[in-house]
């Protein structure tokens, strides 16, 4: 019989895939562009925001709360950099790429914080990079994948956010974390009125919004959502954080499937090089990725 842990993580992980490609179809048919996409993502944070201020309360307000607000900002503006990666490159490539976040942000740790790298961690590090080149790399006059530099940055940046999560934890509750984060978040979208350009296109979606457009968004902030909550839930049953963390790559071949599948049978919405040579570089680089992961998180 399947642990609870570890049924929760590969559902919560699945909401998590399924979402990669909503922000794919959202992207290509239902906004202006990508400032319109990062407003109308920010909107159902007011909604959270407000339940969560139900149940939880107002938290103690103190200089450690810009903490989360700055990271609820950050997360939405490294959103930018996924869209734009979206828009160019094959979302199950780019969604298998999330595997160097560990590697990232144990790189960051090292020169940030003066955390020690340890053989293993080396080892891990390295054979995550090699599946990342092999997924990445093209036979063509650009050499890597579309969209690689931008989900970097992205990458990056989420790391980034990981270790200042870590930190800010541990001046305040999970809970009040949370609701100032969502705060930052909801905060980011009217930050983006200030910038003439991006508020134009904003007010542009605005204008020619439809009920269906709100509900994409709408449900794609739930599967994100439900996503949040199944993978925190595992992580306070499962026997270890790093165990999690390995089963949490699955992400990587549920997209593999996904993208094969929407390509084939939704092929005017959704279309993904599933030529067999691609998917086979890809399924090879995830699985060398997978194992490079396992290795840094035991």
């Amino acid at each position: 019989m399947i642990n609870h842990w570890l049924f929760i993580t590969l559902v919560g992980t699945l909401f998590w895939a399924s979402s990669n490609f909503v922000d794919k179809y959202i992207l290509d048919k239902r906004t202006k562009g990508i400032f319109d996409y990062l407003f109308f993502s920010t909107i159902t944070s007011w909604f959270f925001l407000v339940i969560l201020l139900f149940f939880v309360g107002l938290p103690e307000l103190t200089v450690y709360s810009l903490i989360p607000i700055f990271t609820g900002i950050l997360l939405i503006a490294s959103y930018g950099f996924y869209a734009r990666a979206l828009e160019q490159g094959d979302t199950s490539s780019l969604v298998i790429l999330f595997m160097l976040i560990p590697v990232v942000t144990a790189v960051l740790a090292y020169v940030i914080l003066g955390q020690t790298l340890s053989a293993k961690e080396l080892l891990g590090f390295f054979v995550v990079l090699f599946g990342g080149i092999i997924i990445s790399f093209e036979r063509k006059r650009n050499l890597f994948a579309k969209g690689l530099g931008m989900i970097l940055i992205a990458i990056f940046l989420w790391s980034v956010m990981y270790i200042v999560i870590d930190y800010g934890l541990t001046k305040m509750s999970f809970w009040d974390y949370f609701l100032l984060d969502t705060l930052g978040s909801g905060l980011a979208g009217i930050f983006l009125f200030l910038i003439p350009v991006m508020r134009r296109q904003i007010v542009t979606g605005l204008k020619t919004a439809t009920v269906s457009k709100y509900l994409w968004f709408s449900g794609n902030n739930l599967l994100d959502l439900f996503g949040q909550i199944s993978i925190k839930k595992a992580l306070t049953i499962a026997p270890s954080v790093g165990l999690v963390t390995v089963v949490t790559q699955v992400q990587a071949f549920y997209a593999l499937v996904i993208g094969i599948l929407l390509t084939l049978f939704l092929p005017s919405i959704f279309k993904e090089d599933i030529a067999v040579r691609n998917l086979a570089k890809k399924f090879v680089g995830a699985l060398i990725m997978f194992v490079g992961v396992y290795i840094l998180s035991v």
